[in-house]
Parts: structure tokens; sequence; C-alpha cells
């Protein structure tokens, strides 16, 4: 009912209606957000009329409502539905309902299609002989659809029951007519529209501006342009009717608003838009260059520069929409979304804040069963991850239980509509999967993941190369700028390839591990999670123990079976910092003349390399680039970082074969003292505030200043790395010193300078 039809809320045009058919007493029946109404609407009084409300606790159905209403309908009384337009003539079908001394008149409408509607068939008198609500083509037997408009005498409310879900048509309508009532249709003239869906609420306003409906906008007309006070027309626009524009509306130069455009109260237009068949509500902006085609925005909707929003789309309130999208057709998006920048938007989008082209994280792509990731999903994402990988081999693997087979099944469509041939491993692990596609030569592969957590079962997709690691952000661009644009190319079907089964790899993994280390291993530990590795270590000779306790080692293996965390047998967690420093250390003892270190990692490295003679590679922080640096210099230290299963059995090979404890490793270690933390940054500022950074920092007195990646400042007692965060509004700041107090002041300053340079204009 307070749906804006060019500037007013359909519901006054029917108050409007009755007043001039004299009905000025009117009732309300409301459930649904009352306030809304009765804020607006009020006791009646600047309508004219005078207003009543009943508010209904719970459904009462049509004529459950109006029976919550009976105090109020003494007399004969007419029911109108607040959510359709209309100028049928109300005192005629009064008239009619006189004459005819009947106790129902249902109000009818000759309609093109009467699927949506009740239909009704009357005798040559006006009497109604049947009636059926929303047929099929089959049962059709009259185009005369029920508008919902109704006129009753009171007695009929006597065959209502009391606070009961009762319908008009349903209930009341089929029980009087099988009763015998006096019950007549009165089919009238003029315009009806029920606004019961999108393209209802589109054509009503197409038929304002064709002058199809007879209604009082209250607004100027000239040449078929409709239009209110204070709007501001820049020379050089283009303005074409029939068209509405609203209260103070902004339109810019170069602007073009073309035939059967509705543009709302306080909109801004920017240079260049241009608006076609459009319905635009209050307090829109459209971006410059922006095209809107056949689309419907609702109050407060933000359009960026360049983007385009195509036919049958509605955006809902206060939604951004950035820079250079695209709105495909059909498409729907709730209330309060922000799409990213130059996103290509193929699905409805209904749950989640934001939505951009940047679909992975650190880990791959990571959402909730079918709400985030739903079989069309996984299928298109699937042809796009074959199509950038064309006509070749590509893994795929799963571990858990529940919607795996739905969605891998969908996976491996997309993939096989690509050409892709799909390796299927079945259930397995992500190491064993990044081992397994080098040794089949194979291009590509995805690994899938569930997990439960909060009572919602959430799925993560980790994309890998041929060698096993993470797709680099390049690809990743890739993958993602197919998808969102579905710019990729189907087989033919005499090109759709085999999908190749392949449960058996585990078993070479496992040998492949126990064949490189000395058994047995008599070392006592107690294992958490993963039940390859306690298989593996049980063929090892290691033992378990059940409960921690002093002298034995403890060790947990993260979801993704890449983590180890260890706690030594003196009851020390060793930390990840300290972790890596080991990691480095064994790979370079069993050989390994070089280790990488990513520039977010401790100077440690660097010692222990120096120790040995090694050599030291840099590399970038993120996850695939640490992976494709290690899989190239050293690849026993990527296994012991990201493939827990062989980083325990290596740690327990270690142990026996060095004749060392846990805890004696560990204490060979340097200590460290890493501070970590993030800041929140504005993401439009985050460029301006790292070269702020880099400015400052280049004035300053330090011994170097890295911009490999982010800005690192090494002085003789430590460092410092301020990275802009890859996914949230805010930066990373990494800092390293020769004590803990030292490393927690340099971290301390550059959040500080962080924080000062995102408020500076």
């Amino acid at each position: 009912p307070m749906v804006d039809i060019m500037g007013r809320p359909v519901m006054e045009y029917i108050i409007e209606l009755l007043k001039n058919a004299g009905i000025v007493d009117i009732a309300i029946t409301l459930m649904y957000m009352p306030q809304a109404i009765t804020e607006y609407f009020g006791d009646g009084a600047k309508f004219g009329v005078r207003l009543s409300y009943y508010i209904e606790n719970t459904p009462l159905g049509s004529a459950g409502s109006v029976k919550n209403a009976q105090e109020f309908l003494d007399d004969t009384f007419i029911i109108i539905s607040g959510d359709s337009l209309t100028d049928i003539n109300i005192s005629h079908a009064i008239g009619f309902h006189c004459n005819k001394n009947a106790e129902v008149t249902i109000v009818l409408k000759n309609v093109e299609n009467p699927l949506e509607y009740g239909i009704v068939i009357t005798d040559s008198d006006g009497r109604i002989i049947r009636f059926l609500e929303k047929p099929g083509w089959s049962e059709v037997f009259s185009d005369t659809a029920n508008t919902g408009i109704y006129i009753l005498n009171p007695s009929a409310l006597d065959l209502i029951p009391q606070n009961t879900r009762y319908d008009f048509s349903k209930d009341l309508y089929p029980k009087m007519l099988a009763h015998g009532h006096r019950m007549f249709g009165y089919t009238a003239s003029g315009y009806w529209c029920d606004i019961g869906d999108l393209q209802a609420y589109k054509q009503c306003h197409f038929d304002i501006l064709d002058k199809k409906v007879s209604i009082q906008t209250g607004c100027a007309e000239n040449n078929g342009i409709y239009s209110r006070q204070d709007i501001t027309i820049q020379p050089d626009t283009t303005i074409t009717g029939p068209c509405y524009i609203g209260n103070d509306v902004e339109i810019s130069n170069g602007v073009k608003i073309l035939p059967y455009s509705v543009i709302g109260n306080e909109c801004r237009i920017c240079e260049g838009a241009s608006i076609k068949k459009s319905i635009v509500l209050n307090k829109v902006t459209i971006g410059k260059s922006a095209q809107l085609r056949g689309t419907i925005l609702d109050n407060g909707t933000h359009i960026g520069a360049h983007s385009i929003v195509l036919e049958n789309s509605v955006i809902g309130e206060k939604t951004y929409v950035g820079d250079m999208c695209e709105i495909k057709n059909n498409i729907k998006i709730w209330p309060q979304k922000n799409i990213e920048n130059e996103t290509t938007v193929n699905d409805n989008l209904i749950w989640g804040d934001n939505f951009g082209r940047k679909l992975f994280d650190e880990n791959g792509i990571s959402g909730e069963v079918n709400v985030d990731i739903t079989p069309e999903f996984a299928s298109r994402l699937g042809a796009a991850f074959g199509a950038v990988n064309k006509n070749t081999k590509i893994a795929i693997s799963y571990s858990g239980e529940g919607a795996l087979d739905m969605l891998c099944n969908a996976f491996i469509s997309g993939l096989l509509s690509s050409g892709a041939t799909v390796y299927d491993f079945g259930e397995s692990l992500l190491p064993i999967t990044r081992r397994a596609i080098p040794f089949h030569g194979l291009n590509a592969g995805m690994h899938i993941m569930l997990s439960q957590s909060n009572n919602k079962m959430g799925l993560s997709l980790t994309f890998l190369n041929n060698m096993g690691s993470n797709l680099s952000r390049a690809d990743e661009r890739k993958t993602e700028m197919l998808f969102m644009r579905e710019d990729f190319m189907r087989c033919t079907p005499d090109n759709i390839m085999k999908v190749i089964k392949l449960y058996d790899y585990k078993y070479y993994y496992m040998r492949e591990i126990l064949n490189e280390m000395n058994k047995p291993l008599p070392v006592k530990i107690m294992l958490e999670g993963c039940g390859i590795a306690k298989e593996l270590l049980n063929e090892l000779g290691v033992s378990f123990v059940s409960s921690e306790s002093k002298g034995v080692i403890s060790a947990v293996i993260d979801d993704y079976v890449e983590k180890l965390i260890l706690v030594d047998e003196c009851g020390r967690t060793v930390t990840r910092t300290t972790y890596s420093a080991l990691a480095a250390k064994i790979a370079i003892e069993n050989g390994n003349n070089i280790v990488v270190s990513p520039l977010n990692s401790s100077d440690v490295i660097d010692k222990i390399a120096s120790k040995y003679n090694a050599g030291v590679i840099r590399c970038k922080t993120a996850k695939a680039d640490m992976m494709e640096s290690m899989q190239k210099h050293n690849p026993m230290q990527f296994r012991l970082m990201f493939d827990a299963v062989y980083a325990i059995a290596k740690v327990c090979d270690t142990i026996v074969k060095d004749k060392v404890s846990l805890h004696e490793m560990v204490d060979e270690i340097p200590e460290t003292f890493i501070v970590e933390k993030e800041v929140d940054c504005d993401a439009g500022k985050k460029g301006k505030v790292m070269r702020s950074i880099a400015n400052l920092a280049q004035q300053g007195k330090y011994n170097k200043i890295e911009l490999e990646e982010g800005v690192k400042i090494i002085n003789n007692d430590g460092w410092v790395l301020i990275i802009p965060h890859a996914q949230k509004a805010a930066c990373k700041i990494i800092s390293e010193g020769i004590s803990e107090e030292y490393a927690n002041e340099l971290c301390d300053i550059y959040t500080e300078r962080v924080i000062e340079f995102s408020r500076n204009d």
C-alpha cells in the first residue's frame, strides 16, 4: 500500500477514489508494519476523510480481517485493496448493488490473461453462477476477473467466524453461493491494475504516462513530461516524454532521460547518464555515464559511474553499486548490499553484505552451502575454471560429508562442459591432492572441504596449479573474470571428456612418506585430528597416548591438514614463527642449501641459513607466493609448511635420527619477538596511506627500505612491515625487534601513523 507511484503511495490514490465517490468514513485493516501507514495517513483529515485502523495480531485472512472491523460496519460497505490502482466508477458499482438488492456484489474486469486472478461467470441478469480462484488454462471459463473490490451488506459478516482465518474467495463466497445467497457481479469499465508483482508495478507507471488511467498525479505536464518543483536541469540534456521527474531532482550535462522513465524525489543524475523505461525511486544517485534499461531502483540506491543496469532487474533500498559494474537481466538485489567496482552480477543477491569481482580469499573461495555456494554457482565456477585451463586434465577431491556429492557433481558438470578431463580422487586430504597433481601430470586441481559451525554448513574451495600449489593471484583473476562475465565457451558435445576415478592415490602418498623415514620411530605423541596421520605414524612405530602428559609431544593438525601445531615435552606451545624457523633448519640439515623466507618472516631464518652457509630467497607474504617459491627452491620446506601429515612424520624422524627431544630442537632456535596487528583503514585510502608511509620512511634515517610488498622499514634493532589487507578495509602491521618491548613500540608507532594518514584528506 505504501509503494511509491509518481511521488505518492498507491493507497493515497485509493483514498482519493473513495473520497470522490462520497465515501469519507474509511476503516483500514493492517498487520505488517502498520506504523508506516498510520504515521503517513494519520486520522485522514489532510486527505479530506476520516480514518479508523484495525490491526491484526495474527493473520485473519481477507474476510477475517473485515470481521475484525465489524463494529465499524453498520450499513452497506465497500471493500477495496490498498495495493491496486484503479479509476473504476465506485458510485456506479454501488448503484448496481442497490438496484439488484444484492447481498454481495463483486466488481469484475475483463482481462487478457485471467490465470493470475479469480474468475467469475454471471447469468444475463448479472447473478454469479460460478467462480474459480486462479485457474489453469484448461479450467478457464471466462475472462472476467475478480478485482477484489466488493460491496457487501452487513448481514454477510454474520457468516464469518470470529478470530478465525477466513477468506472471501476461498471460504465465504463458495459458502454463500452454495446456499443461494444473492451474489452479483458488476463488470466495470475503466482502468484496474493489481500491483501484485514487479512487472505490474512497472506497467502501472507506463499506463499513467500513457494516460490510460484517470488519476490526479498533482504535478504539471508539458508534452508528456510530468514534473514537480525545484528541478535543476543543465544545458545539453535530452528529456523525451512520456516521463516523470519528481521534486528537487538535479540533472547534469549530457543526461538522456528517455521515454517511460520515472525519476523520484531528490535524485541526482550525473553527467552523461542515460535512463530508459526505468523506475527510479527517491534519493537515488546515478553516476557519470551510467545506463539504466528497464530496471527498478529502490530508495537511496547508488549506481556508480559507467555502470549498466539491464532489463527486469531490481535493486533494493540503500544498495551501493560501484563503478563500471554490470547488473544483468532479471537480477534481483536485496536491500543494503555493496557491489564492488567492476563487478558483473549474474545471480540474485540475497545474503551477505558485500559482493564483488573478487571471489578468492587466501585459502580459495568459501561460503555457506546452498546460500553462497549453490549447485548453479558451483557449475558455473567449474566451467570458468575449466575455461582458464583449456582442454586440460583437472583433479577434483573432497573432505567432509553431507552436501558434497551434490556440489562435487555440480563442479564436475561445469568442468566437463568446458572440455576438461576430470580426475576424481574422491574423498581425500588437501596435501594428498597437492601431491597427486604433479605425480599424474595434471594441469590443475580443486579440493572441496566441508565444515560445520554455528549450525551452518560451510564450504571451502581450494584451487591448485600444475604443481599442487595455490593459484597465483593472476590465475585467480582470470577465473573471477570469466565467472563474473560468463565469458567462456562451452565445448561441443563430441568434445565432452570422461571422468577418471583415482580413489587409491592416498596409499601411494603414504608409501612415499614411509619410504623416506627411518623405522622404527620410538616416539610417544598425543595427536589430535587426521586419521591418515595416525595410520602413518602407527606404521612408523610411533606410539600414542590419550592425554597430555609431561615428557610427551602433543600435536594438533588443522582442518586443511596444512598447519602442524606442536607442544613440546615441557608443555610449551611452538609458535608459528618458531616452527617456520624449525622447518627451515630441518630442510637445510637434509641437504637443501637454499631456504625461502617471506618478507614477514623472522630474521632468525637468515641466522640459521648463515650458520649452515645456505642461501635465502625472499618471497611475498601471500600463501600462493610462498608455495611457488618453496616448490621451486626447497620442496621439503614446502611440505613441512603445508603438509601436516608429512611434517609430523618428519619431526618424529628428526627426533630419532638426531637423538634429540623436541624441546631441545626448539631451544636451538634463537628467541624471536614478532608482533602483528590489523588497523582499520578505509578501502579507498589504503593506497594513499601506503604512499604517505613510504614518503615518511624515505625521509628518515634507516638502514634499508624495501618496497617489494607493502613498505618494510629496517634498522639495526628490528623492522616493521606495513601491508594493505587484501580482503578487508584494513592494513596489516608486522614488526620484529631485539626485544618484545621494541617490537611492540615499532608496531604502535606505525599503527598511529596508519590511523593518522587514513584520517587526513
